[in-house]
Parts: structure tokens; C-alpha cells; sequence
């Protein structure tokens, strides 16, 4: 009988130790489950100016949908230098705002007096060509300048970004005008990954032209002006290095609109795309790229900024950020005898329709 009572309470002491070590297993399964990286994470719109904000997504999707927004850049410059008839890019680096002029113009790149019309620098690259110059980046360290543009009959097969120190440049009230040697540029050439042989096309009917490029964390990543689709695909290449590349197709937005021009804001994961819609009136859009991951700048906020026609903005093809929010854009001269809109310099702020994610050091946008 007393050992039959020794077994029986065995038998629960063992049940109750087995139960009580089931529970501790469960505490620990549960407990690595929710410290997989997005088990308890919620995804949704994390803009606070977005009109579907979600204050308990901790993950954006992408979803964000704002208010229509319509934008008027301000004149500051009413008639930039007639050298920049064809004004095609900007960008500002060391304090200074630099600019380009489309195919056809010198192989140079000008530094712009933002309060008045004035040229203070004339920087000529020796050897290189002009043959359609759509943007100017820069790294920090180097100017990066695309020859790129494809609108004719889409299909170059010399697609180029030259590549130069701004160490070179010396201060322009002791040289207004400069010569980089041939031996300090290097040349990077490229192609689309997904055009195959390129096929001759009449005049603005490719999807392979391209007037948009930033340089962010050691690769150069290009922005397509699809005349055929009104949207834009990014194209990355991966190396800032001279030699041969594919660019590869990485994703594609609709923009209803053609890209001309990008910009990284300094510091921060914010891009601006800008561009027309090729029917009169000529409506201007900007995108506001922000909340960005995994080097995918189309899986975030896609805010759209209604901007001037071309009656008021001329043919806008360039734009860069000279702070966090704010910067300059440029329009090419348009139209001949008296109806003609002047090359300008506008200033744009998009401090109150951006949400500034955490900033970086420029270094890390170099990397």
C-alpha cells in the first residue's frame, strides 16, 4: 500500500515538474518568436502629414496619401547669365552653386552668382565632348557630370558620366576660368540592363532617356525620362569608379510626368524628383521622396507637389538641395522673339511638407 502511494505521488510530482517545464519552454519559445526583428512590428502610413497617418505603424509600407498640394517656387534670379540659354543642371557643393548646359554647349561646368546674373567661374573639361549634358552631382569629393541624354532616337551607345576632383578647381576671384586636364578625368560608361540592342525611335518616343542622377553611397543612381509610359525607373550602378557598367533596373514609380532632374537633400534620406508633362500647358510636378529602405527610394512617402506651368516655370531641368529642406531649381530658356520665358533661378522650401527623418553624416552618403 505505501508504495503504491510513493508511486502515485511520483507519477504527479514528475506530471507537475513536466507541466511546469512546458510552461517555461512556452515563456521561451514566445519570448525568441517576439525577438525575430518585425514579429510585433506594424506596418502603415508613419507620416504625421499624411491624411491616412497611422500612430501605431512602426513600419512604413509605402501607403502614405496626402492632401493635393499646390507649390510656387520663388524667383531669385529673373535671368540667369544667356551663356545658360540651355541651364540643364544644378548642383551646389562647398558653397557654391554649380550648373551645366545641355548637348551642344561647351564641355564645362559654370559657378553661378545666386543674387545676380553673373558667371564667376567658367571650369572647362580638356578632351570631353558635349553631346547631350543632362546633370551634375557631387560626392563631396568629386563632380560627377551626365552625358546621358537620349531623346534623340534612343539609341546611344555612348552613355557617359564624366568624373573629376573638385580639387582641381582653384577660387574663382584668382582664376575665372579653369581647364581640368584629361589626366584628372575619369570616365564612367554604361547601358541599361533592360534595353537589349538599342532600336532607333523617332524624336521624345523612348523609354531610355535620361536627365536625373545622384550619387549616394558609392553608387550613382540614375532616373529614366520615359516618354513613353510617363513614369521613371531607378537604374543603379554600382561603383563610382571609371570602367564599364550595366546599370541595373531597380524600380519603377509612375509619376505621370517626365523626370528632368534629382536631388539628394545633404545628410538625410530625402530626394526630390522634378519634371513636365510634354503637352501644353506644360505642368511641373516634384516628388518628395522620403522614409526610403533598403536603397529602394520608391518603397516609402511619395508626396507630389503641383508646381507652375511652363507659361510661368519655362522647361525646369534642374534642381539641388543647398540645406536639409531647402535648395534652388533652374528652367532652360523657352520659346523665341516675344513669347519667350527667360532661364531662371528659383529657391524652393519644402521644410513643411516633409517629415526630416534622423540625419546622417555626409560620409555615410559617400560610402
Amino acid at each position: 500500500m505505501v508504495g503504491r502511494i510513493k508511486s502515485h505521488f511520483c507519477t504527479a510530482l514528475l506530471l507537475f515538474m513536466t507541466s511546469k517545464f512546458s510552461i517555461f519552454l512556452a515563456f521561451i519559445f514566445f519570448g525568441l518568436i517576439k525577438a525575430i526583428p518585425g514579429y510585433d512590428q506594424q506596418s502603415g502610413c508613419t507620416d504625421p502629414l499624411a491624411t491616412n497617418y497611422n500612430s501605431e505603424a512602426t513600419v512604413n509600407n509605402g501607403s502614405c496619401v496626402y492632401n493635393t498640394t499646390n507649390y510656387s517656387p520663388s524667383v531669385v534670379v529673373s535671368r540667369i547669365s544667356k551663356v545658360l540659354n540651355e541651364i540643364s543642371g544644378l548642383q551646389m557643393a562647398e558653397s557654391s552653386l554649380w550648373s551645366i548646359n545641355d548637348g551642344g554647349g561647351q564641355a564645362a561646368i559654370y559657378r553661378i552668382d545666386t543674387s545676380s546674373n553673373a558667371l564667376l567661374q567658367t571650369v572647362i573639361l580638356e578632351n570631353a565632348a558635349n553631346v547631350d549634358w543632362e546633370e551634375i552631382s557631387f560626392d563631396g569629393k568629386y563632380f560627377y557630370i551626365g552625358d546621358f541624354g537620349n531623346n534623340g532616337n534612343g539609341a546611344r551607345k555612348d552613355l557617359k558620366i564624366y568624373k573629376f576632383p573638385i580639387n582641381e578647381i582653384p577660387n574663382y576671384t584668382s582664376k575665372s576660368v579653369v581647364t581640368i586636364p584629361k589626366e584628372k578625368i575619369e570616365i564612367i560608361s554604361f547601358k541599361f540592363s533592360n534595353q537589349g540592342e538599342p532600336i532607333v525611335t523617332e524624336l521624345n518616343n523612348t523609354k531610355y532617356d535620361c536627365e536625373a542622377m545622384i550619387i549616394d553611397k558609392g553608387k550613382i543612381h540614375l532616373f529614366s525620362k520615359n516618354w513613353v509610359n510617363a513614369n521613371t525607373t531607378h537604374y543603379v550602378i554600382n561603383s563610382t569608379r571609371a570602367g564599364n557598367y550595366i546599370a541595373d533596373s531597380l524600380e519603377t514609380l509612375s509619376t505621370n510626368y517626365l523626370v528632368t532632374a534629382a536631388a539628394k537633400a545633404p545628410g538625410h534620406d530625402i530626394i526630390v524628383l522634378i519634371g513636365y508633362v510634354g503637352k501644353a500647358p506644360g505642368k511641373h510636378y516634384m516628388h518628395i521622396l522620403s522614409d526610403y529602405s533598403d536603397g529602394r527610394y520608391f518603397n516609402g512617402n511619395k508626396r507630389r507637389l503641383n508646381l507652375p506651368d511652363a507659361l510661368q516655370m519655362g522647361q525646369a531641368e534642374g534642381i539641388t538641395f543647398k540645406n536639409d529642406t531647402s535648395g534652388y531649381i533652374s528652367n532652360e530658356r523657352l520659346g523665341a522673339g516675344p513669347f519667350v520665358i527667360h532661364q531662371k533661378l528659383r529657391s524652393f522650401d519644402i521644410s513643411n511638407l516633409v517629415t526630416v527623418p534622423a540625419k546622417r553624416s555626409i560620409q555615410q552618403d559617400e560610402r
